[in-house]
C-alpha cells in the first residue's frame, strides 16, 4: 500500500513539474528585440575580437544579452527568397558575426547587400568559430 501511495504522489508531482515547465518555462515571452533597449553596443570587430581573446570573460558579459551591433555586411545568405543570415566583416577571412533574423521581423528586412553598412540588433547566443547573434532586426542601414 505505502508502495502505491509513493507512485502515486510521484506521478502527481512530475505532472506538476511537467505544468510548471509548459506555462513558466515552454511560453515564456520573449523581449522585442526591435523595441527593447539593447545591453551593450559595439562594432562586430571588436565584439569579434573580444571572444578570440578571452572566449570565456566574453561570454560572461554577453551570453543572453540584448545586443546592437554595428559592422559592414559581408554577405546575406537567402533560402527560398528569405533571408536566413547576415554575416558581418570582422577583418577574418573565415570568420564573421553572424546575425541570424527575428522570424516576427523577416519581412521587414530591408534590401541589404555586401559593402553596406549595418546597424542590428539581437540576443548573443555564443561563439562557434563566428559570433552569433539570434533574432536579429535591422535597426539603421547606412549606404
Amino acid at each position: 500500500m505505502k508502495t502505491k501511495n509513493l507512485l502515486i504522489l510521484f506521478f502527481i508531482a512530475m505532472l506538476l513539474l511537467a505544468g510548471y515547465v509548459y506555462f513558466f518555462v515552454y511560453h515564456k515571452s520573449h523581449i522585442d528585440t526591435f523595441t527593447a533597449k539593447p545591453d551593450f553596443e559595439i562594432e562586430a570587430v571588436e565584439l569579434f575580437r573580444q571572444f578570440t581573446e578571452n572566449e570565456v570573460t566574453a561570454n560572461d558579459m554577453y551570453l543572453g544579452t540584448l545586443l546592437r551591433v554595428e559592422g559592414i555586411v559581408l554577405s546575406v545568405d537567402e533560402s527560398d527568397g528569405e533571408v536566413v543570415a547576415i554575416r558581418l566583416d570582422v577583418d577574418d577571412i573565415l570568420d564573421a558575426v553572424v546575425c541570424e533574423p527575428d522570424p516576427i521581423y523577416k519581412r521587414e528586412i530591408p534590401a541589404i547587400n555586401p559593402g553596406d553598412r549595418v546597424v542590428v540588433q539581437g540576443v548573443c547566443t555564443g561563439f562557434l568559430n563566428d559570433v552569433i547573434i539570434n533574432r536579429c532586426v535591422v535597426i539603421e542601414l547606412k549606404n
